[in-house]
Parts: C-alpha cells; sequence; structure tokens
C-alpha cells in the first residue's frame, strides 16, 4: 500500500490505537489498530452509580467506550529515520504545523519538532526532503522524522 493510500484509509479513522512500537535493526516499526464504538455495560454503570453517583451514571448512559478495531490493522515501518518521539497525549502541547489539522495522522514540512531536531541533530546538514509524521493515537502522539515515507502493510486478521 503506498503512503497516499495509507492516508487517505487510516484518515477515514476517528481514533487510532497504538499496539506497539518498536525498533529492529534501524528500522522503526509501529503497529496500529483503528476503532470502533464499543457498548456500555449495565452491570457496569449500575456499579458507577453506586460508586460516583446517579449524575455520573446518567453522563455515563449517553457515551459509550471506544475498542480496537481488530479488522483494521496497519504496520508503518520507516526503513531509516532521524528521530522520534512518543508524548502521552495528555501533556502534548500541540505543535504549530499539525495543531489545527485533525486528522489521525498528518505531516509538515516545517514543524516545532523539525526545528528542535534541527539545533539537536546534523541529518539537515547532510539530508534532504526530511518531513515530520505525526501519528495521533487514543494515549499517544507519535512524532517521527525520516527523509523517505513509511512502508504500510494492511495487516487482515481472520
Amino acid at each position: 500500500m503506498s503512503f497516499e493510500e495509507f492516508l487517505k484509509d487510516i484518515n477515514s479513522e476517528k481514533y487510532l490505537y497504538a499496539e506497539n512500537i518498536r525498533e529492529d535493526d534501524s528500522s522503526l516499526m509501529i503497529e496500529l489498530y483503528g476503532t470502533v464504538r464499543g457498548t456500555s455495560d449495565e452491570a457496569d454503570i449500575t456499579a458507577i452509580a453506586g460508586e460516583f453517583g446517579e449524575q455520573v451514571a446518567e453522563l455515563l448512559k449517553s457515551s459509550a467506550p471506544i475498542d480496537v478495531n481488530e479488522n483494521r490493522h496497519w504496520l508503518v515501518r520507516f526503513e531509516s529515520y532521524i528521530g522520534y518521539s512518543v508524548i502521552n497525549e495528555s501533556f502534548d502541547g500541540g505543535d504549530r504545523a499539525t495543531f489545527e489539522r485533525h486528522e489521525p495522522v498528518v505531516t509538515a514540512d516545517d514543524s516545532d519538532w523539525l526545528d528542535y531536531l534541527k539545533k539537536s541533530t546534523f541529518a539537515f546538514q547532510i539530508m534532504d526532503g526530511i518531513r515530520h509524521y505525526q501519528i495521533r493515537c487514543l494515549d499517544h502522539i507519535i512524532n517521527v522524522a525520516a527523509d523517505e515515507p513509511p512502508f504500510i502493510d494492511s495487516i487482515q486478521l481472520n
């Protein structure tokens, strides 16, 4: 799957779940899942009402959990990269290049993340076309700087 096809496909998701982030030799592998709207369990809502009160239970009745969609699964593989970071989404201050964008996966040629890497590495002196790839997941913001787009494997589970 091309990176452009991946962007169109994955950005149809409202939320992503990062299953695994690992390095293999000099590659960076990011395993992602799409999500589905789950169902609330009446017994859980009753238990929460006993612990936190009826107002909280009423709020939960109109909400639903977000569950992993086993049928939407991707492996994103950067063959080489300059740097990456994983930030707890609760503490992400936003990046000027990606802040206003609302897709789960965005790219930028000029960003705060790239400015940081320009100051802390010499990659920009020897490489061209370095881009910022940001993957926004439930619980995590993943930033990757690379001079080539990642390879994408769409994994179909049976």
